[in-house]
């Protein structure tokens, strides 16, 4: 494992490229070569059916394919985005913070043709291959699943939490964009997210987003905005059901510079300038739709969970929860020494530790906003802790810092 206290200077300058840390071990599972066949054949038939009209390859390594937005839809068109909401900018803030520049606009990178919308390609050489494709598309073992937060580290999942029970269509915030380390010998993942769900009928159903460090998805140890979605509180990802980004049927991509796997830059550092990236999900008009730094990024079309119901008491209709969070996940289900958020616990405030702020939670069906006002907590305070502070007047709202070291 690399020397923690010296590492962090090497990867968090402003617009340097990803850390690239030890190759893992080789993974000692007898059927990863069945895997890897099937996880393979999978994203290759995926990459078949997309309408390339061009291709970018960006400076980190990514390769983006653009399709004609229509394309992503079987009939009908693309739904329209809610109007944008005029941001409001406080004259004078207590911590002044930036926002992150998508990759596409940082690098000045080649876009595709009006009228297209980018596709990340999978990066099948760096994956790891330990999982079948069933337990790849999940965002954990499917035995482990529950409906989130876990008790004390169940199934793997380590949280630092802040939660409202209340009726909603949508929210928002600001979450600051550290590289936190990762280990590099297990299917590991470290994010911060916004978290939306309902749970009037038996299985939870969400949508999520917020950026990501898990190198098994995305073949990197860069940070990456990601979304996801269950109809079926997480039992099973597929087609029209759930999963990450466009691994899976169910996103509708709209914006042509901000994509599910985008990387930002440049990224948080520790006594220095502080980044960060805007969420905000909305339903709109049959849609809830994800907007990031003041983009409307893509839509989950309300109807992948109502499904045969005849109630609209799904997702489709309304939410009941939302929760801001930080999560470490690890595949052995033992504590690591992975970061959450920057890696430094919410005591060490402002600079130092990673935190979301401007917490809102959309009230009203026509985008009324209010200050979120839930409960925290934290899984292992020990590993990973939160300080949340409710509608304060430091001009953050409702926010909080959020984060640890993990086993150190």
């Amino acid at each position: 494992m690399r020397d923690r206290e010296t590492s962090h200077a090497e990867w968090e300058q402003p617009g340097q490229d990803v850390p690239h840390y030890p190759n893992p071990s080789p993974p000692d599972e007898p059927n990863v070569t069945k895997n890897r066949e099937e996880i393979s054949s999978y994203f290759e038939r995926r990459q078949r059916r997309l309408k390339v009209v061009a291709t970018t390859e960006t400076p980190r390594g990514q390769i983006i394919d653009w399709v004609p937005i229509e394309s992503q839809l079987v009939e009908g068109a693309v739904a329209e985005p809610p109007p944008s909401p005029t941001p409001k900018r406080a004259k004078k803030r207590r911590w002044e913070d930036a926002h992150g520049v998508p990759e596409l606009e940082y690098f000045d990178c080649e876009r595709g043709p009006s009228g297209t919308v980018p596709v990340l390609r999978k990066k099948l050489s760096a994956l790891s291959f330990r999982r079948p494709l069933a337990q790849y598309l999940a965002k954990g073992p499917p035995e482990r699943r529950y409906p989130l937060p876990p008790t004390s580290g169940r199934g793997g999942h380590w949280h630092a939490s802040a939660h409202q029970r209340t009726g909603c269509f949508g929210g928002s915030g600001e979450f600051s964009c550290f590289s936190p380390y990762v280990d590099p010998n297990e299917e590991q993942f470290s994010l911060l997210q916004i978290w939306i769900a309902n749970h009037d009928l038996a299985a939870t159903q969400t949508v999520e987003a917020g950026w990501q460090v898990y190198p098994d998805l995305l073949g990197d140890f860069a940070p990456h905005l990601f979304v996801y979605y269950t109809t079926n509180g997480y039992a099973h990802d597929d087609d029209n059901q759930g999963g990450y980004n466009q691994d899976v049927d169910g996103w509708i991509q709209h914006d042509n510079v901000i994509f599910p796997g985008s990387t930002f830059a440049p990224l948080s550092v520790i006594d220095g300038e502080q980044r960060k990236i805007s969420l905000r999900y909305q339903l709109f008009n049959g849609n809830w739709w994800l907007g990031c730094q003041d983009r409307w990024v893509g839509y989950y079309p309300a109807r992948l969970f109502m499904g045969n119901q005849s109630t609209f008491s799904t997702l489709g209709d309304h939410a009941d929860e939302i929760a801001f969070w930080g999560e470490v996940s690890t595949r052995s289900g033992l504590q690591s020494g992975t970061d959450m958020g920057s890696g430094r616990f919410p005591a060490e405030g402002w600079r130092r530790a990673a935190y979301f702020h401007d917490l809102l939670v959309q009230s009203d069906r026509g985008g009324g906003m209010t200050d979120f006002a839930g409960w925290d907590s934290r899984d292992v305070k020990a590993l990973y802790d939160i300080d949340l502070q409710i509608g304060q007047s430091s001009n953050w709202g409702s926010y909080a810092f959020v984060g640890g070291p993990g086993a150190v």
